[in-house]
């Protein structure tokens, strides 16, 4: 059985992934505003993943922290996938 801390990051990974998809959609859907604010939220994960706040540590490198987190959410969320077929 899972321990928490694993359990934790498997939901971050699942939420990374969605936010990913959605922004993927509103990137062909061509919806500036959507990739907008699914950077926003794609941001807010990563920085919830590691309990990290920008306004405490102004140097935080969060376009690193987030190509952080989309390596270590593609890399890992293959098996949290579960398609469904469509009915």
């Amino acid at each position: 059985m899972p321990d928490d801390d694993s359990l934790r990051v498997r939901e971050f990974v699942r939420m990374f992934r969605l936010i990913s998809t959605a922004k993927e959609a509103a990137e062909a859907l061509q919806l500036r505003n959507l990739v907008h604010l699914t950077n926003m939220a794609l941001l807010q994960v990563a920085l919830d993943w590691d309990g990290l706040d920008p306004e405490r540590d102004p140097d935080i490198d969060l376009g690193g922290l987030v190509r952080e987190k989309a390596r270590i959410a593609m890399r890992n969320g293959r098996e949290n996938l579960l398609v469904l077929p469509h009915t």
